[in-house]
C-alpha cells in the first residue's frame, strides 16, 4: 500500500475541477424503493482491495515484505501489534486513503455511515496480518480505521455528487471514478445502490487557488525560496443548516499542493461534523453544540504532523445584517494517534513520534453573501509519544486568511501563518521550532 501516497493528490484536484461545475446532487431514494445492504458484496470488495493490492506488491514488485502464506499468517497471529517504521507519508496518508477504499465498498453496497465503518476496521485487519510478513502494526490499523472513515465519507459525499446528477456526462462520470474508485466500480459490477444515499446539501462551495507560496526566518535551505501552490477547499453544507441530520452531512476537505526539495502534497484536512444540538436559536443568532470527526496531515520542510481526532466544539452564528455572517467555533479535541516530528529516536525511515493526546482549536468567519472575506484559523495539539523518542511535543499552527472578490467568481485571497512545534526529551534538550509562511492566489469559486 505504500505505493499509493504519490498518486492520490492529483486525482483529487482532478475531481474537484470536475465537483466545480456544480453537478446538482440526486434526491434521496425513496424508502419503499431501498434494497436492504448487501453484506457479501461489501466484504468482496474489501477482500478485492487487499488482494489486488498485494497481488501488485509481490508480483510486480517483488517486495520482499510481501511474500506471505500459512507460516506469516500464524506467526503475525502469535506476535501480536507493534509499532512500524514506515515514512511519513505512507502512514499517514496512504494507509487512510486505503481505508477510505474499504469504507465505500460498503457505503456502494448499501450501508450507511455507521453500518460502513465496520468494514474498514475488518479490512485494516486483514491486510495487517494477511498480506504483510512483518508484524501486525498498531499505527497502521487505527490510521487505516479513522482516516479511512472521514476520507470514506468525504469521496462518498463528493462522488454522489458527481454520479447522482439527472444529467450524467463522461466529465462527471470520471470525476465520480476518480473522486471514489471503489464506489464506481462496484456499480459496474452489481449496479447502484439502492440503499440510503446522501441529499443535497443545502449550501456547497468549491474554491479552487493557484498562486505562489514562501517561507521565512531561519529555516533549511529552500524552505525560504517561493514555491507554486495549488489549493482545493470543498464546502459540503454548513453546521448551521437546517437540513443536518446524518454525520457528514456539513464537512470541510481541503488539500494543498506545493510543489519543493521534498514533497507535492503538504496538507489534507478534514471535518465532518457527526451530531449537533441546538443550545439557543433566534432570527439573528444560533448557538450550537457539535461532535466532530477531524483528519489532519501537514508535511512542512520545518516539521511534520499528522492526527486522527475527535472534538465537542461550541459553534456560534451572528447575522450582522441581510449580507453579512460571522461564525465562531470553539473545540477541544480527544487525540487518539498523532505524528511528530522528532529529532531524536529515529529508527530507519522514521523521522517523527507516535502516541495519543489532547489538543483544543478555534476557527473564526466573515462571509458577505455567503463568500468569504476573512478567516482565522488556529489549532495547539499536545502529544506524547509511545514509540522512538521518550518525548512530549507541542505545535501549534494559527493563519489568518483574507479573500477581495474581483468578479462573480474570482476573488484575490492571500494568508499568513505561523507553525511552531516545542519538543521536549528524556535526557536532551528541547527542540524548538518555527515556520512561517505567506502565500498569495487567485481563487476561482463557480459554486
Amino acid at each position: 500500500m505504500r505505493y499509493l501516497a504519490r498518486r492520490i493528490p492529483a486525482h483529487l484536484i482532478l475531481a474537484g475541477s470536475v465537483l466545480a461545475h456544480g453537478v446538482e446532487a440526486q434526491q434521496q431514494a425513496n424508502a419503499g424503493d431501498a434494497r436492504p445492504p448487501s453484506f457479501w458484496q461489501a466484504l468482496s470488495g474489501v477482500a478485492a482491495v487487499n488482494g489486488l493490492t498485494w497481488f501488485y506488491n509481490w508480483h510486480v514488485q517483488r517486495w520482499a515484505w510481501a511474500n506471505v502464506g500459512t507460516r506469516s499468517w500464524w506467526e503475525n497471529l502469535q506476535a501480536g501489534f507493534a509499532w512500524d517504521d514506515d515514512a511519513f507519508g505512507a502512514n499517514q496518508i496512504a494507509h487512510p486513503y486505503h481505508g477510505g477504499l474499504y469504507f465505500n465498498s460498503a457505503r456502494a453496497s448499501g450501508y450507511d455511515f455507521w453500518g460502513s465503518t465496520p468494514f474498514v476496521a475488518a479490512g485494516s485487519l486483514s491486510w495487517e496480518l494477511f498480506t504483510e510478513n512483518v508484524r501486525p502494526s498498531i499505527n497502521d490499523l487505527i490510521n487505516t480505521t479513522l482516516g479511512g472513515i472521514a476520507l470514506g465519507e468525504v469521496a462518498y459525499r463528493m462522488s454522489t455528487l458527481l454520479s447522482g446528477s439527472s444529467s450524467r456526462t463522461t466529465t462527471r462520470q470520471l470525476g465520480a471514478l476518480l473522486v471514489n474508485p471503489l464506489s464506481e466500480a462496484q456499480t459496474l459490477v452489481h449496479g447502484r445502490s439502492q440503499g440510503p444515499s446522501a441529499a443535497a446539501p443545502q449550501t456547497r462551495s468549491t474554491l479552487l487557488a493557484v498562486g505562489q507560496r514562501r517561507g521565512a526566518g531561519a529555516s533549511p535551505d529552500g524552505v525560504t525560496t517561493s514555491h507554486p501552490f495549488v489549493g482545493l477547499t470543498f464546502y459540503y453544507g454548513n453546521v448551521f443548516d437546517q437540513q443536518i441530520s446524518r454525520p457528514y452531512d456539513a464537512f470541510e476537505f481541503r488539500l494543498h499542493l506545493s510543489p519543493n526539495e521534498h514533497v507535492v502534497l503538504t496538507h489534507v484536512s478534514v471535518s465532518g461534523m457527526l451530531a449537533r444540538s441546538t443550545l439557543s436559536q433566534s432570527a439573528r443568532s444560533q448557538l450550537l453544540l457539535g461532535l466532530f470527526q477531524h483528519y489532519d496531515y501537514d508535511d512542512l520542510p520545518v516539521t511534520k504532523s499528522s492526527s486522527q481526532s475527535l472534538s465537542g466544539a461550541l459553534l456560534y452564528r451572528g447575522t450582522l445584517s441581510r449580507r453579512l455572517q460571522v461564525d465562531f467555533g470553539l473545540h477541544a479535541e480527544l487525540v487518539p494517534l498523532g505524528a511528530v516530528s522528532s529529532e531524536h529516536g529515529g529508527i530507519r525511515r522514521r523521522d517523527y513520534d507516535f502516541g495519543p493526546g489532547v489538543g483544543g482549536r478555534l476557527t473564526g468567519t466573515l462571509r458577505h453573501d455567503g463568500r468569504e472575506l476573512l478567516r482565522v484559523d488556529g489549532r495547539t495539539v499536545w502529544v506524547h509519544s509511545l514509540y522512538a523518542a521518550d518525548a512530549d511535543h507541542l505545535t501549534t499552527t494559527a493563519r489568518l486568511s483574507a479573500a477581495i472578490p474581483v468578479a462573480r467568481m474570482v476573488s484575490l485571497g492571500g494568508d499568513v501563518a505561523l507553525t511552531l512545534r516545542r519538543s521536549w526529551y528524556l535526557n536532551q534538550q528541547p527542540v524548538a521550532t518555527k515556520f512561517p509562511q505567506f502565500r498569495a492566489y487567485l481563487i476561482w469559486a463557480p459554486s
